[in-house]
């Protein structure tokens, strides 16, 4: 069941651009993109919540009538289309919600648990998976700057970019610009554990290709 919207209304975001709070009067599905959902209680810092990807509903929160303070803004190019729902169609979409809610927040413990090279694995391999879910060697996708990286992953952004400097080295990243990367999605994958990563292992893997 699609709930229907006009498309003359959509709404796109620049990285960093913020949703502000009135537009979250009604809701919106993530068409394209990502954005990242903050907890922004009045007098705190604010504190990453978890990310929202294309297909995913904003908003409902607030259409319920939840006082949670929340901020939520891009981290790579995004596209948001109205949802325009009554009844049944409003019901499917609220138990949806509640379902890829609880799927984000266990992707968070998977973003901010264990080793720091695992973590950056997690984050690719779900972006790559929110452009082409069949993608089944090489993948390209758009991805938040390192500083937001590294506050999503509760890592020092100098251990994120050198986690990608041995990516690089055993040959899984081929090219990363400030908020792009293509890498070997397959092979990423493939690494349930991923020794380090460090220079002697991208030797090591080398030499077990020349065998």
């Amino acid at each position: 069941m699609n709930p229907t919207f006009d498309p003359t209304s959509s709404r796109t975001l620049n990285p960093r651009d913020g949703l502000a709070a009135s537009d979250l009067t009604q809701l919106w599905r993530v068409q394209a993109g990502a954005l990242r959902i903050d907890s922004a209680q009045a007098g705190e810092p604010s504190r990453f919540m978890r990310l929202a990807l294309p297909g995913d509903v904003i908003g409902v929160e607030k259409w319920v009538g939840s006082d949670d303070a929340m901020s939520l803004r891009a981290l790579t190019p995004v596209t948001l289309v109205p949802v325009l729902a009554t009844g049944a169609e409003m019901m499917h979409i609220l138990m949806e919600t509640v379902v890829v809610a609880h799927q984000r927040c266990r992707e968070v413990v998977s973003l901010r648990t264990g080793p720091v090279s695992q973590r950056v694995k997690t984050l690719l391999l779900m972006f790559a998976d929110s452009v082409n879910l069949d993608a089944k060697s090489t993948a390209e996708c758009a991805l938040p700057n390192l500083s937001d990286m590294a506050d999503i992953l509760d890592a020092a952004p100098e251990t994120v970019s050198r986690v990608f400097g041995s990516m690089r080295r055993l040959d899984y990243l081929q090219d990363r610009k400030p908020q792009r990367a293509r890498f070997d999605s397959l092979a990423l994958r493939a690494q349930a554990l991923i020794p380090g990563m460090t220079a002697s292992s991208a030797l090591q893997r080398s030499q077990l290709v020349g065998v």
